[in-house]
């Protein structure tokens, strides 16, 4: 799951993860819904499941990418 084969790299974490960050640096908020992030991510991306999604963000809050704000929102670590 961390790294799909090759016939579905889309579903690998490792682009999941630079993706949702590249959606995430192109916004102007610092802090975000994961809703309206998944909004965003699937307006400029492959279509993938929320799920997929969720994996996502859960791999950049484990290497310490992103954290949650005591009201579930998302922001970027510095």
């Amino acid at each position: 799951m961390i790294i799909a084969d090759l016939s579905e790299p889309q579903k690998s974490l490792y682009v999941i993860g630079a993706n949702i960050l590249t959606a995430f640096n192109n916004i102007e908020k610092k802090l975000i819904d994961p809703l309206e992030l998944y909004e965003i991510f699937e307006a400029d991306n492959e279509s993938i499941s929320i799920s997929y999604f969720y994996f996502g963000l859960d791999w950049l809050f484990l290497v310490n990418a992103v954290e949650l704000d005591g009201f579930g929102n998302i922001k970027l670590c510095n």
